[in-house]
Parts: C-alpha cells; structure tokens; sequence
C-alpha cells in the first residue's frame, strides 16, 4: 500500500513483481503511475485515484467568497499533483473573473511564511493535498486567521484542524473502497486484473467556527448541504 504521491513513486520504482496499491493519488498519469489510457506503467500496480475536478472546486469558493477577485495557492513546486492543480486552476479561474496569485513552500516550516505574504494581495486561499501543506496546516490556519483570509482545502481533516471549508472525498468510503483492492490482491486475484479507479464522490465539509475565525460567515444554504465538523466535535466531547 502507497498513500500519496511521493510515497507511490518511490515504491512503484523499488520492485516489478510485489503488488503495489496506491491511494490519495491525485493525478496518477502526472506522477507516472498510469498513462492517459488509465493502463498501469507496471503490471504489478493498480490503485485508487483521488484526483478532483477544478470546476466544483472553485463553485466552492464562489459560494463562501462571492465577492472574491484573486486565490492564494501555497504549494511544493517538487509536488507533481500541486503542480497540476495550479494548472488546471490557472485555467479555468479567468473565465470566471478570477484570479490565481501562487507562492511556493519548499518545506513545512516555509508554510506560514508563505501564507503570511499573500496578505491584502488575496481574498482566499485554496490548498489542494499538497503534502508540505498537510504537514504543517495548523500553522497555514494560524496564520490566515491572523490575515482574515478564509482557507478553502479539498479534504475532510483540513477543515478539522483550522480550514473554513472542503469539497473533498469521504475518507472513510475512500479507505473502504481501497480496503478492497487490497482485499482482492490477499485472496490471489492479479494486480493487473484489477483497474485502477477514481473516487469521484464528493462531500462538502465546513466549520462555522473556523470560518468566523477567517473573517466570512457561512450561509444556512451551504450548511445544509455540508457536514458540520464543530457538531461533530461536540458530539464526540459529551
């Protein structure tokens, strides 16, 4: 099992013949685990992809921000799956009237730094999987509630630990839809009869409390369609 990008390169590289399963993959063709005809560059690898459309994503952030103008980005330019990410965003964000202002974090103690220079440059930070990013988000958040710039992030814990907001995989049907890839391997079925796939189902995640912190409020329409991760926490408390 491979989780993350850098995690499945590096393993996909070691061997030929074990069975290799990757999982949190944003764009495996990108990172050279698929070829565009979604046939594994190895036969002993097969996976699951966690690759999100743009278009919904920043649907998203219309909706929390919808008098925003330009995105921050803070991502590791070393990370293939950010890369393409600031790309798909570079190109479908001026059809839109918006704006993408990128700046690197080359590594997690560069992550606050980073977003601390996107002050009164930006009205919104997007943060993709990037693994710099997930390392140290608690700086990130820390550092845009001291801005005020809300942070939209594309995963359920992001916004559990200081964003105002994902549209982003369940991880918990993530892991179980994995969980059976890996199964059918244990029980004797082929790597190469198994093809890789894309989980595609999206959820939206959001915490009022993280969202005053960064200066927006969010609407009772949005919320009823999210997962309140602050009454999950609560409920977990008592």
């Amino acid at each position: 099992m491979a989780i993350s990008t850098p995690s499945a390169q590096s393993i996909v590289a070691s061997t030929k013949t074990v069975p290799v399963i990757y999982t949190a993959i944003s764009d495996p063709v990108a990172a050279k685990l698929i070829n565009e005809n979604n046939t594994p560059i190895q036969s002993n690898v097969t996976g699951l992809s966690s690759e999100l459309p743009i278009e919904p994503q920043l649907d998203n952030i219309q909706k929390i921000a919808p008098n925003a103008k330009t995105i921050g980005y803070v991502y590791s330019p070393g990370e293939v799956n950010s890369v393409v990410v600031l790309n798909q965003l570079k190109k479908a964000a001026p059809a839109r009237g918006l704006k993408i202002l990128d700046v690197t974090a080359n590594r997690p103690t560069d992550v606050a730094m980073a977003t601390r220079s996107l002050a009164g440059r930006v009205d919104v930070i997007y943060t993709s999987l990037d693994n710099n990013v997930v390392s140290a988000f608690e700086a990130m958040a820390g550092a845009a509630n001291e801005l005020d710039i809300p942070v939209i992030a594309s995963d359920e814990f992001s916004v559990r630990r200081g964003a105002t907001a994902a549209l982003g995989v369940n991880d918990y049907d993530f892991g179980r839809t994995t969980g059976k890839m890996v199964y059918r391997v244990l029980n004797g079925e082929a790597v190469s009869s198994i093809k890789p796939e894309v989980m595609n189902t999206l959820t939206l995640y959001a915490s009022p409390k993280h969202a005053a912190e960064q200066g927006v409020s969010l609407t009772d329409e949005l919320l009823k369609n999210a997962i309140n991760v602050d009454k999950q926490a609560q409920s977990s408390d008592k």
